[in-house]
C-alpha cells in the first residue's frame, strides 16, 4: 500500500514538470505564431484570454452607461479598464474606436495612445478608421496641433488611412490640408515662397501627384514624405480646380504664377485653360465662357474654320491634316496650246433699198 501511495506521489510529480515544461514551451510557440502574443497579458488564465476580454467588455460597457459624461474625475478608471480589455485581446477593435472616441475631448494625448497602438497592430491593417481617428485628434482636438512633429504624425496616419481605404474624399482632403500645413510652416516649396493657404494648398496637391507615380525623382529641395504614397483617380480635377483658387486669391503674384506654370506643365498640358481665369474651353471657342478673355482657337477646319467632328471635315469634307487630298499618282501635265482670240467681226451696212411708186391703174 505505502509503495502504491509513493508511486502515484512519483508520477503525479513527474507529470506535474512535465505539464509545465510543455506549457511554457507551446507558449514560447504560441507568441511566435501570434503576432501581438507578446500584448497579451502575463496572467495564468490558461489560453482563456479571449473569454476574459469579452467579460471585461460587458462590464465596460455597463460602468460606462452608469457615467452621465467622461470626466477627468473618471478618465483614469476608463482608461485602466479599457487597458485589461486589450491586454487580454489586442485585436479587439471596437475597444480601440469607443474607448479612443470617449477620450478625444477629455484627455486627447490618450485617444491618440489607442487609436495609434490599434493602428500598428498588424492584424488590424485593413482598419482605416483607426490612423483616420488618431489624424484627426491629432490635428483637431490637441492644443498643440500646429507643431510640427504632431503635423507630421498626423500625416502619417492620414496616409496610412488612405493607403487601406482610397474611396474616402474625406480622408485625401485631410491629408492634403495636414501637408498644406506643413508646407506652409517650411514658407518655402522647391524654392518658391509661399505666399498664402491655397497656393501651399495647390503645392501639396502637386506633390502627391508627383508622389503617386505619374512622374519619378525627386527634386534636392523636397522632403521626405510621411508614410506610404497614395493613389487618387480624380488628381487633375482637384489640382485644377486648386489652381483656379491660387490665382483668384492673387492674381499676378509671381510666385503663384510660376507655380502654376509647371503645374500646366506636368498635369495639365492636354487641356486647353483660358489664361486669366484657367477654365477649360472646348474647340473653336473664341473667348472664355467664365471671364470672356480672348483665347487660342482650335480644333477648327483649316479650310472653313469649322469645329472639326472627326478626321474629315463635316462641312466641307476638308481632311484633318491638310488642305486637300493629293492623288497617289500624279499625272502628266499636258501643255494646253495658247487660247486665240477670234478677230473681231466687222459690221457692215447695206444701204436700204429703194421704195419705186407703181402707178395705179385706172
Amino acid at each position: 500500500m505505502k509503495k502504491s501511495l509513493i508511486t502515484h506521489i512519483i508520477i503525479m510529480i513527474i507529470a506535474a514538470v512535465l505539464g509545465a515544461y510543455l506549457a511554457s514551451l507551446l507558449t514560447v510557440q504560441r507568441l511566435e505564431i501570434i503576432k501581438t502574443g507578446s500584448q497579451l497579458s502575463k496572467l495564468p488564465l490558461g489560453g482563456f484570454n479571449k473569454f476574459t476580454s469579452d467579460v471585461q467588455w460587458m462590464l465596460f460597457i455597463n460602468y460606462c452607461g452608469g457615467l452621465s459624461a467622461v470626466k477627468k474625475e473618471n478618465v483614469g478608471e476608463i482608461y485602466k479598464r479599457l487597458n485589461a480589455i486589450l491586454a487580454n485581446d489586442p485585436n479587439h477593435e471596437m475597444a480601440y474606436e469607443m474607448g479612443g472616441m470617449m477620450f478625444s475631448v477629455r484627455d486627447p494625448q490618450k485617444a491618440v495612445e489607442i487609436f495609434t497602438r490599434g493602428a500598428d497592430n498588424p492584424n488590424l491593417k485593413k482598419n482605416w478608421k483607426l490612423p483616420f481617428y488618431a489624424g484627426f485628434v491629432l490635428t483637431q482636438h490637441l492644443t498643440d496641433q500646429d507643431d510640427p512633429e504632431r503635423l507630421k504624425k498626423a500625416e502619417e496616419m492620414f496616409r496610412k488611412a488612405l493607403t487601406r481605404d482610397n474611396s474616402m474624399p474625406h480622408v485625401f482632403s485631410a491629408l492634403i490640408r495636414t501637408r498644406a500645413k506643413r508646407i506652409a510652416q517650411r514658407k518655402d516649396w522647391r524654392g518658391i515662397p509661399i505666399v498664402n493657404d491655397k497656393h501651399a494648398y495647390l503645392c501639396a496637391l502637386f506633390d502627391e501627384w508627383r508622389k503617386s507615380g505619374e512622374i519619378s525623382g525627386a527634386g534636392p529641395n523636397e522632403e521626405v514624405f510621411s508614410g506610404e504614397s497614395v493613389t487618387v483617380s480624380d488628381f487633375r480635377p482637384r489640382i485644377l480646380e486648386a489652381a483656379q483658387k491660387a490665382k483668384a486669391s492673387a492674381p499676378t503674384n509671381k510666385y503663384i504664377l510660376r507655380t502654376i506654370d509647371e503645374v500646366v506643365k506636368k498635369v495639365l498640358k492636354d487641356d486647353h485653360l483660358c489664361p486669366k481665369c484657367l477654365t477649360v474651353y472646348g474647340p473653336g471657342d473664341k473667348f472664355c465662357s467664365a471671364c470672356g478673355t480672348a483665347v487660342e482657337v482650335y480644333g477648327t477646319c483649316p479650310r472653313c474654320k469649322a469645329v472639326m467632328k472627326g478626321s474629315f471635315c463635316s462641312a466641307c469634307g476638308c481632311p484633318q491634316k491638310g488642305v486637300a487630298a493629293k492623288p497617289a499618282v500624279a499625272k502628266p501635265a499636258v501643255a494646253k496650246p495658247p487660247a486665240v482670240k477670234p478677230a473681231a467681226k466687222t459690221l457692215i451696212i447695206k444701204p436700204a433699198a429703194k421704195r419705186v411708186n407703181v402707178p395705179k391703174k385706172q
